[in-house]
């Protein structure tokens, strides 16, 4: 498409470009150059061959007379809608549903892509934390960020549409709201699991980030939404999409069975929880089986399961496909290391981290120990840190801190910074405890080593949770992404 002339509209100026850039450095003879921050790219992009500059109203921006230059309200939001138009608003054509929320939204894309794969019979786009993929294909040159930039993004979906899919399933995450990276998508269906503590090294206060995923769905217009009313924001989402007559809401429960907030709900109980699956009672539906371990789960497999009734999908398929789900990548994936089980999962959050030891322990046999090895992730939000040293110390049997991608901080002052949460638990409990020489806890920065000493430690029946980097195929330091898997560590020991 790059190597055509598009015709689209800017702010309602009609211009003819042959691709569209927001980084400077990849502009291309005729191409349109949105200037995201000020215009101190302004010069390499027109050098770069740029005939229209997008910019701010009221931005530094000095541009060449011979170059257009048009002004907008939304540099961002005016960069979604052109994308969309220069790729045909092909999106328009697909049903595209929506996951928001702090944890849980791969999954839940996963198992809705599921669903839906069994009941048309079709391949299901899914774009989110683990890429842009159909049918087990990755399409090459997207992003890697859980809801990629608008021209990426719908690049993509031009590229599915080329493919036949007509059903895309995407995360939509905090960036991308703050950012307005959907501006201009009409979902057929937005899923909400929960928000808790995340980015705030970016949005700085729990409040902002908040407000930023509620304000996502009061500025809906259209479509189902599914909400986990259980979550302590469900009821502000529902709020949110209350009286608005072309949006119908659906709310579910684990834990009550009157829900306020919306008129149709649905109450699941009788929940059976083992590292094979869990089975449950939905409603009228009657009883469920899911092939995917962890009561987090079965929140994200019903808000699935709902929102394709509502597509009316028979409930015999979402039956099938809720008993035949595939281990998610990096996602509560279970190995057996001679009568140890291993668990790799993606948890990075203080909420994350304690579903995820809650779930391990409900599931663990009787007096069988659980071992947690994780870090957390340089140059991001602090905050979270000792809050996960304290909720793995309560939590766990044993737990080894270790490095996940520390970025351009030293492993070890991250460390230490989970630690100081440790030591706040240890102080409140030594008191209670008999044997106050016990250790329950070591540091052991190279995370290799850390996995290998968890699982030395553990014995036939105990489990290790391995937590943080999940389907991550990379150790980031200094800027450089060096190669690195926690499930290549435990193939090395499976092979040795």
């Amino acid at each position: 498409m790059r190597n055509r002339k598009v015709k689209i509209e800017i702010a309602g100026i009609p211009v003819t470009v042959t691709g569209l850039y927001h980084q400077s450095q990849q502009v291309r003879p005729g191409g349109l150059y949105f200037a995201l921050k000020d215009g101190t790219y302004v010069a390499e992009a027109v050098q770069n061959g740029a005939d229209i500059i997008v910019s701010e109203i009221g931005a530094d921006v000095i541009v060449p007379a011979n170059v257009q230059h048009i002004e907008v309200a939304n540099v961002r939001a005016t960069m979604a809608l052109a994308a969309k138009n220069f790729y045909g608003n092909v999106v328009d054509q697909m049903r595209v549903t929506g996951v928001v929320g702090t944890n849980g939204k791969t999954t839940t894309t996963y198992i809705m892509q599921h669903i839906l794969e069994i009941a048309t019979g079709k391949n299901v786009g899914v774009i989110g934390t683990t890429g842009v993929l159909n049918a087990g294909k990755t399409w090459e040159g997207v992003t890697t960020l859980t809801t990629p930039d608008p021209i990426d993004l719908h690049r993509a979906i031009a590229c599915m549409y080329q493919n036949g899919v007509r059903d895309v399933v995407m995360e939509v995450s905090a960036h991308a709201i703050h950012f307005h990276k959907v501006a201009g998508i009409n979902f057929a269906g937005v899923i909400f699991t929960n928000i808790t503590q995340d980015h705030l090294d970016f949005f700085e206060t729990f409040e902002k980030y908040k407000n930023t995923k509620i304000g996502f769905f009061q500025a809906l217009q259209s479509g189902a939404v599914v909400i986990n009313a259980d979550d302590a924001y469900g009821l502000a989402v529902a709020d949110a999409v209350n009286n608005k007559p072309n949006v119908y809401a659906i709310s579910y429960s684990l834990k009550h069975d009157t829900i306020v907030g919306t008129a149709q709900w649905a109450f699941v109980n009788q929940v059976v929880l083992s590292v094979r699956g869990s089975d449950f009672i939905l409603g009228k539906v009657g009883a469920c089986h899911l092939a995917l371990p962890g009561l987090y789960n079965v929140y994200n497999a019903v808000a699935a399961a709902l929102l394709a009734s509502h597509y009316k999908v028979d409930w015999s398929m979402i039956k099938e496909a809720l008993t035949t789900m595939p281990a998610v990548p990096g996602r509560f994936n279970v190995y057996n290391l001679h009568g140890v089980t291993a668990v790799i999962d993606y948890a990075h959050t203080p909420d994350g981290l304690e579903k995820l030891l809650q779930n391990a322990r409900a599931i663990l046999p009787n007096k069988a120990k659980l071992f947690v090895v994780f870090g957390c992730g340089g140059d991001r939000d602090r905050l979270k840190r000792p809050q996960m040293g304290a909720i793995a110390y309560r939590l766990a049997d044993y737990v080894v801190l270790t490095s996940d991608n520390p970025r351009t901080e030293n492993p070890e002052r991250i460390i230490d910074e989970i630690e100081r949460g440790i030591k706040t638990v240890d102080a409140a409990t030594l008191q209670q405890v008999s044997d106050v020489s016990a250790v329950k806890y070591t540091r052991i920065a190279d995370r290799t080593q850390a996995i290998e000493y968890a699982l030395s430690q553990a014995q036939v029946g105990d489990m290790v949770v391995i937590a943080g980097k999940g389907h991550e195929n990379y150790m980031e330091i200094n800027h450089e992404k060096i190669p690195y898997m926690d499930s290549k560590v435990l193939d090395n020991i499976l092979r040795r």
